[in-house]
């Protein structure tokens, strides 16, 4: 099992980023691990506020009606952007008041072919975000920064329920959310990153491709070593399902998001544990309609 139930009440309450109000009260810490963890946050909601400020730059009314989108959904987006912007502000008010130093924005490389590309990786950052602060929760050294988090946690769920239903997929299709570490977040959040004014300080594992096709899931990465015996481990709700990697065959109780990583032992990884992680983790979805 990915985490127990014992730590279940701590990961949920740390799921998301912190609201204004509750935040007052970490203006007089000045933990070196609370910002870390902080400005890891705020890493990831620079990457989303900016992902939402230049789609809607791009994508007007009329991009979204041109797929048959009404200005009720156009104006969702709108509302989750708006969201992650008062996070960025919130975040960077409170590390300075902590202490710390925020950390700018990145330069992005986000592709917006399309609308349809445009809600898919909405779709991916928001419930890649839900598990990296479910990773995180961990290093949480203050009880006031948990119940902050947790204040936002159910905003946070809704994005990614509204845009799990939007593509036709269950809102919420598991009792639990999957929590990632740093490096693993770190590995998907890469890809849409072309450069940072500053050293994240984490370095991601090899990319996998992946691909559901059917039952199995197809992988594939650099620096494969032909004969060494490999697994796939799928990552979702509290489950994590081996399975050999020339089989790879996606579990049949997935029904939404699933993480797949590639590791050299068949003994499921732990979030203290990622030393035999080869590639990945890729984010997939199955389920849709």
């Amino acid at each position: 099992m990915r985490f127990s139930f014992i730590a279940i009440a701590s990961a949920i309450a740390a799921t998301s980023m912190v609201m204004a109000a509750p935040l007052r009260n970490l203006a007089k810490r000045d933990q070196a691990s609370d910002n870390g963890i902080l400005n890891f946050a705020l890493t990831l909601e620079h990457l989303e506020s900016e992902y939402y400020t230049q789609g809607l730059h791009k994508f007007g009314p009329d991009a979204f009606a041109s797929y048959h989108l009404d200005d009720k959904v156009r104006e969702r987006f709108v509302h989750i952007g708006e969201h992650e912007a008062t996070h960025v502000k919130v975040l960077t008010s409170v590390i300075e008041s902590m202490g710390g130093k925020p950390v700018p924005k990145c330069t992005y490389k986000f592709p917006l072919d399309n609308i349809e590309t445009f809600i898919t990786v909405a779709r991916a950052l928001e419930n890649t975000g839900v598990s990296a602060y479910l990773g995180a929760a961990a290093g949480i050294t203050s009880g006031d920064l948990l119940t902050a988090a947790g204040s936002i946690v159910t905003v946070e769920a809704r994005h990614s329920s509204f845009l799990n239903e939007l593509v036709g997929g269950e809102g919420a299709p598991y009792a639990f959310d999957t929590p990632l570490t740093p490096r693993e977040i770190v590995t998907i959040a890469i890809n849409f990153i072309e450069s940072c004014p500053y050293d994240l300080g984490i370095a991601p594992f090899t990319q996998l491709k992946a691909e559901i096709k059917g039952d199995k899931v197809e992988t594939s990465y650099e620096g494969e070593v032909k004969g060494r015996q490999e697994w796939c481990q799928f990552l979702y709700n509290n489950k994590m399902v081996v399975s050999r990697r020339e089989e790879c065959k996606l579990p049949p109780t997935v029904n939404g998001y699933v993480y797949v990583v590639i590791t050299d032992t068949a003994t499921p990884l732990t979030l203290k544990d990622e030393d035999h992680i080869l590639a990945g983790p890729a984010l997939l979805f199955r389920g849709d309609h």
